[in-house]
C-alpha cells in the first residue's frame, strides 16, 4: 500500500458503494477505476458489489484493479467464528482480494486467530474496525468498558488488540478528527489509520490527514461527481499536500 501510495502520491482509497441498477454496476465500476487510477492507491468493495455481482464479474473487476496497479480491499466488517472466517477468506483470496476489514469484537481464540495466521501466510492484509464514521458509532465503539478493574473506552481496547494481534491497519471514522488524533497518539505511528466518511458523511480531508490519518476512504463524493476524475485529483492533491 505504501509503495503504491508513494508512486501515485496519493492517500485516496476509492469506495465503490454504487447504488445504480445491478446491470450497470460492473461497467460503471470499471469506468470509475480507469478514470481515477492515477489518483488513488486502492479500491474498497463492500456488499454494494459483493451481493449483486457474479463471481466472474468480481474476478474481472479485481483484474482491472490490479492491472491499474492498485490494491483491492474487501469491506465485510467480518465478525464470526474462525471456521466461518476461514471459508470467507478462502473465497476472497481466490477471487483476488488483497485485504479484508474485520471486527475485533469477535475475539482472538476461535475468532480471528486462524484468519490472521492464514492471511499472513498468503501476504494478505487484515484491517481492524476501531471506530465507524456514522453518528451512532458512539453507542457501540464509544462504550465504556471495565477491564481488570480499570475503566476504558471500547475503541481503545480494539487498538490494543490491533497491536497485540499484529493487524495491518485500523479503520477510524473521519467524522471525528479529535478521535483520529487521540488514536494516532496511542498507536505511535505503528499502525496505519484508514479513515472512511470523507465528504458525504461530513469528514474533512485536511483535518483527517493533519490529525494522523494515513489513508482516506472516499465514496459518494467521487461516485456522485459529474467529473469523478477531476474530483479525485483534487482530493488526492489536498490530502497529499497536507501530509
Amino acid at each position: 500500500m505504501k509503495k503504491i501510495s508513494e508512486i501515485n502520491q496519493s492517500r485516496v482509497i476509492l469506495s465503490l458503494d454504487l447504488t445504480c441498477p445491478p446491470e450497470q454496476i460492473l461497467k460503471k465500476s470499471i469506468s470509475l477505476i480507469k478514470s481515477t487510477s492515477n489518483d488513488i492507491c486502492a479500491v474498497k468493495i463492500n456488499h454494494h458489489l459483493l451481493l449483486p455481482l457474479s463471481l466472474n464479474d468480481l474476478k474481472r473487476l479485481l483484474s482491472v484493479i490490479h492491472n491499474n496497479n492498485l490494491l483491492a480491499i474487501a469491506d465485510l466488517k467480518l465478525n464470526d467464528i474462525s471456521a466461518t472466517n476461514l471459508i470467507v477468506i478462502k473465497h476472497l483470496w481466490k477471487m483476488g482480494f488483497d485485504a479484508i476489514i474485520v471486527n475485533p469484537f469477535v475475539g482472538y481464540s476461535e475468532g480471528l486467530d486462524s484468519l490472521l495466521e492464514k492471511s499472513k501466510s498468503k501476504n494478505k492484509g487484515v484491517l481492524f474496525l476501531v471506530y465507524m464514521s456514522h453518528a451512532g458509532a458512539k453507542d457501540g465503539y464509544g462504550l465504556d468498558i471495565l477491564k481488570q478493574g480499570k475503566k476504558k473506552k471500547l475503541y481503545t481496547e480494539f487498538i490494543e488488540r490491533a497491536k497485540l494481534w499484529h493487524a495491518d491497519g485500523i479503520i477510524v471514522g473521519a467524522t471525528k478528527p479529535k478521535l483520529i488524533k487521540e488514536i494516532s497518539s496511542l498507536t505511535h505511528n505503528n499502525l496505519d489509520i484508514y479513515t472512511p466518511g470523507i465528504g458525504a458523511q461530513g469528514g474533512d480531508v485536511s483535518k483527517s490527514v493533519k490529525s494522523g490519518a494515513d489513508y482516506i476512504i472516499v465514496g459518494r463524493s467521487i461516485l456522485n461527481s459529474r467529473n469523478p476524475s477531476l474530483t479525485t485529483s483534487r482530493i488526492r492533491i489536498n490530502s497529499w499536500l497536507n501530509s
